[in-house]
């Protein structure tokens, strides 16, 4: 089933989801009193990379632009780091 709700609603329904270590899916069928059939989930980040920005990327982090997972390594860094500083 599809929802059309409010971003508010969505918004608020994933945040508590990812504090649960749900899936939204999940999420609502614990709400609707449910059974939860899939084990708790380690929520990841994606995104996509066009080949011109993991060159960017690789030239920033002075790393071979060959080398996607040293890029990703970068990156994932990048974003800890930036979670770290905002919490201290």
């Amino acid at each position: 089933m599809a929802f059309d709700l409010t971003t508010e609603v969505q918004k608020s329904l994933k945040k508590q989801a990812i504090d649960e270590e749900l899936t939204p899916s999940d999420m609502i069928r614990k709400i609707l009193d449910l059974e939860v059939k899939s084990k708790k989930t380690r929520q990841r980040l994606s995104f996509n990379l066009t080949d011109e920005e993991i060159a960017l990327l690789a030239q920033r982090f002075g790393v071979d632009p060959n080398d996607k997972r040293a890029v990703k390594q970068q990156v994932a860094s990048l974003l800890i780091n930036r979670y770290t500083e905002s919490q201290g």
